[in-house]
């Protein structure tokens, strides 16, 4: 399929914006560009035909290594500019983007952008929407019906979501693989979850932590960021403004 005019357009503010996101790595950074091309030309109106295609391409390889996928061969997630001394980018880049592919699947409306990320700021930590952030959020949305059966602890909302065990036992799966071929197959039930109930996630910041976990002593150091994601998030505020 030969580039779009929209595709130019959406590629090239990609790569500008890719750039605004220095807490990232220069990889987090080509996955980000590649994720707003991708999400941009999804969700616009008129779409981008090549991101869509790219995005159904990219959908079955979910949960999987892209030596798993033969159809993906030659695609390069990407990472074009980026210095590749083994496969661990592109392993992490896939699992990434391909679990990206299958949360946004049918949300086609520019509300409903399943990329998110958080900015610093003096309200909110910047890891808003990393995976212990957005399991968290998921354990509100799930806790809900009971929270109104229940007549909602007398008229207050409490201030953090009941664990809700079944999620728990999810994420706590996907913490414990050893390696990142169990952790993405566990991670695309995570991600069925989030898209169940319209919850975004920083793919961007799971990539890099999909790649961390490929390296010595990564996967506690995965595990630690998870962890303090799920323990730091709190319910949203009406007053809180939109994330990008």
């Amino acid at each position: 399929m030969e580039p779009s005019a929209d595709t130019t357009t959406h590629t090239a503010e990609a790569a500008e914006e890719a750039a605004g996101r220095p807490e990232l790595t220069a990889f987090g950074r080509a996955v980000h560009g590649q994720l707003l091309w991708l999400q941009r030309g999804y969700v616009s109106d008129p779409d981008d035909p090549m991101a869509v295609q790219v995005l159904s391409q990219l959908r079955p390889g979910a949960g999987r290594l892209p030596e798993d996928v033969p159809r993906l061969l030659g695609y390069d997630y990407g990472l074009d500019e980026v210095w590749l001394e083994d496969d661990a980018p592109v392993r992490a880049a896939h699992i990434a983007l391909t679990l990206y592919a299958r949360h946004q699947q049918s949300l086609r409306n520019w509300d409903l952008r399943m990329y998110r990320w958080g900015k610093p700021s003096g309200k909110r930590p910047p890891l808003l929407h990393n995976l212990g952030w957005a399991v968290r959020a998921v354990m509100d949305e799930e806790s809900r019906p009971r929270d109104a059966a229940d007549g909602g602890g007398g008229g207050r909302t409490p201030t953090r979501p009941q664990v809700h065990e079944p999620v728990r036992q999810r994420f706590v799966q996907a913490g414990k693989a050893s390696d990142v071929t169990t952790m993405a197959d566990r991670l695309r039930g995570l991600v069925d979850l989030l898209h169940r109930h319209r919850i975004p996630l920083d793919y961007a910041v799971l990539a890099e932590h999909l790649h961390r976990a490929q390296q010595p002593g990564g996967l506690a150091e995965v595990r630690r960021g998870w962890n303090f994601g799920f323990n730091a998030y709190r319910k949203p505020d009406d007053t809180d403004k939109d994330t990008p």
